[in-house]
């Protein structure tokens, strides 16, 4: 007898009569699976290269990862995520490289969770069942390369056979990971898998934002030759938000804090929030925002570089939404009040929801609705309003102003913590020459940590003086 086969199995379930040969009911050979499920295994530890399945948990990542599976079931005769994705894979039937993106990641982790899991049992019930000793040598030997110790002790301590379901389930994932192995380095993940007729969809990005602003631009340029002072922001206030029978004065005030301060969707959202008061400087209206950052790292505690953990922005109330706005916060008490779009905290089956999902909940909620007012601020344009197209706005007016707001400004007002992000936002030259631009009233900007600048000085050596030669 060897070290791993021992102990006898006890029978799958509760149920003594049951045969300890699980495997009966799979179909194919024994040892194909052995051998693949070998190399699935080495796939499986290698999709925790960069985070592990504790990090996951932690992050809110891994119940994303459910949602995504569940959406892919639903949406397939088979109802499998695994098989959903690879017809749409085959058939390249995803909306963009990102949904293909999100997609892989999730199921390509959930495979690996199944393999490190169920493969132990499996390798364990194969030795035990091998025809003789050589034979079970023989699988020991091929199993020693791939397994560390964890995974050997592992291996000893299973003592119930597992069922045929947790077979299948098992091959299901092994099948899968060989198939789509991981990519957590993401150097190929957005490449999708084309035919030689076929090209891989295009990914979102940053670029479809500032199209739409652009265009916008572009459309008060030409509307402003016939209608002095035009401005596309006016216009979607105006014609879109203020007449609109189904927004509640809540979420037009989420709205125009969009509109005035290029805050994120999510930051948005009740779980972060944006603070205002309405003050009243030597006859002037002024509106103070207070923005907790959505793009934060936390450890331990500690909040780690990747964005403001809150920022402050100060306006002069010169334009249609901040006028509006600067009313509905003086009726509140006290003259300030909190903006924040509600989101479920459980999901339809009854489990709590991450903060990470409800903000995206919002965000996606938000999205649609500036998306339905674009169109109907703005019937003829073809890009489609977004959320993010506001702060695009607001960073190509902060960026135009002729050194006003330097580059710490501009970074502190988009809650970053490095000048070097601003450059994905808007452009110097989308909003020149334009009127109504949303940097004329902002009166103050501040981070809560200091901005950091990517650009160098010379090398110290270069700056010693030079020796004159004789």
């Amino acid at each position: 007898m060897t070290q791993y086969d021992r102990n006898l199995f006890k029978p799958a379930g509760n149920d003594p009569s049951a045969h300890v040969n699980a495997c009966s009911g799979i179909d194919g050979p024994m040892p194909d699976l052995f051998h693949e499920s070998l190399k699935a295994h080495d796939f499986a530890v290698l999709s925790n290269k960069n985070f592990s399945f504790a990090d996951l948990y932690k992050s809110g990542t891994w119940q994303k990862y459910g949602y995504r599976a569940a959406a892919l079931a639903r949406n397939h005769p088979s109802r499998d995520p695994f098989i959903a994705y690879l017809a749409n894979d085959q058939h390249q039937s995803w909306t963009g490289a990102n949904s293909r993106q999100s997609y892989r990641s999730a199921l390509v982790r959930l495979a690996a969770r199944d393999v490190l899991e169920l493969a132990p049992g499996y390798w364990r019930l194969v030795i035990a069942e091998a025809d003789d000793d050589a034979a079970r040598r023989q699988f020991i030997r091929q199993l020693e390369p791939h397994v560390d110790d964890e995974t050997r002790a592992r291996i000893r301590k299973v003592v119930q056979a597992p069922s045929p379901s947790d077979i299948k389930k098992l091959k299901r994932a092994v099948e899968f990971l060989i198939q789509v192995p991981p990519d957590p380095d993401h150097t190929a993940v957005r490449s999708g898998a084309t035919g030689p007729d076929r090209q891989a969809s295009k990914p979102r990005s940053a670029t479809s934002k500032k199209e739409a602003l652009y265009a916008l631009n572009q459309h008060q340029r030409r509307k402003s030759k016939s209608h002095s002072g035009y401005n596309w922001r006016d216009q979607f206030w105006r014609v879109a938000v203020m007449p609109d029978s189904h927004l509640d004065n809540d979420r037009r005030a989420c709205i125009a804090a969009l509109m005035l301060t290029g805050c994120r969707p999510s930051e948005l959202s009740a779980d972060l929030g944006v603070g205002v008061s309405a003050l009243e400087w030597a006859g002037l209206a002024h509106l103070a925002f207070k923005i907790a950052g959505a793009k934060l790292a936390e450890e331990t505690g500690e909040v780690h570089g990747k964005g403001q953990e809150r920022r402050d922005i100060e306006v002069r109330c010169q334009t249609p939404e901040s006028e509006w706005l600067f009313a509905y916060v003086m009726e509140q008490d006290g003259g300030q009040c909190f903006l924040g779009m509600p989101a479920p905290t459980h999901s339809q089956n009854g489990m709590p929801l991450m903060p990470t999902e409800r903000r995206r909940r919002v965000t996606g909620s938000l999205g649609k609705l500036i998306g339905r007012l674009g169109k109907v601020a703005f019937p003829r344009l073809q890009q489609r309003l977004t959320p993010y197209v506001f702060r695009h706005a607001l960073s190509s007016d902060l960026r135009a102003m002729g050194g006003i707001w330097g580059k710490d400004d501009v970074a502190a007002a988009l809650g970053h913590q490095s000048t070097r992000t601003q450059t994905h936002y808007g452009s110097t030259n989308t909003s020149r020459g334009l009127t109504g631009s949303r940097a004329e009233q902002v009166a103050r900007i501040s981070g809560i940590a200091p901005v950091r600048s990517p650009d160098r000085g010379p090398h110290p050596a270069a700056l010693k003086p030079q020796t004159p030669k004789a």
